[in-house]
């Protein structure tokens, strides 16, 4: 009896991590014009100051999906030679491990909530890139596909994803920074008076 109750648990189980919704980590067949430009298709952008074009280099990127915005999980990571952000062309991503399909835990069919960082520079994650540049842009709009649909659909790109603008990695200094820095000035302006 033990037995029989273990095999249908352990199967019940199996069913359960098949039936996770799965996506494909591409934007090549991107339709959205949703985010900071208003241009569809290919949609990691660049800023070097002038505006945002479409990137023209490799990148950094990190893909977290979930049920919602609050409870995300990394799918993938692709970091230094792995990172081919633009090998599809400018302002492009293909997945270059080759991974047909991630699984998107929690979310067994339609609707999931997905985090996309990207950041240039040899860093192995977005927390310390701290030069270059750096972006990241949340969303809720994706459609996952069911695996255990008759027949099983071909998972879908990030069909629905708003466009990811990377900006100057160098931020605003800390307040600490902007701390020192005037009682320095005030220590400079006080050793002037006494001369």
């Amino acid at each position: 009896m033990k037995k029989l109750l273990l095999t249908g648990l352990l199967a019940g189980l199996a069913v359960g991590v098949y039936a996770q919704g799965q996506v494909q980590l591409n934007n090549i067949n991107n339709s959205s014009s949703a985010g900071p430009t208003a241009t569809s298709g290919g949609l990691f952008f660049l800023d070097t100051g002038s505006g945002p074009v479409p990137i023209n280099s490799d990148f950094n990127a990190a893909f977290y999906g979930g049920s919602s915005t609050a409870n995300l999980t990394l799918l993938a990571s692709f970091v230094g030679a792995t990172a081919q952000g633009d090998s599809f062309g400018t302002g492009y991503f293909l997945d270059p491990s080759g991974t047909a399909f991630y699984v998107v835990p929690g979310v067994p069919s339609g609707l999931a909530a997905f985090k996309i960082e990207a950041w240039t520079g040899a860093f192995a994650d977005y927390a310390s890139a701290n030069t270059g540049f750096k972006g990241t842009v949340t969303y809720t709009t994706q459609h996952v596909a069911d695996p255990t649909a008759t027949p099983p659909p071909t998972p879908s790109d990030l069909v629905d994803m708003p466009s990811l603008v990377l900006t100057s990695a160098t931020g605003v200094p800390e307040p600490g920074t902007f701390a020192l820095a005037g009682l320095g000035a005030a220590a400079l302006l006080i050793f002037r008076r006494r001369k």
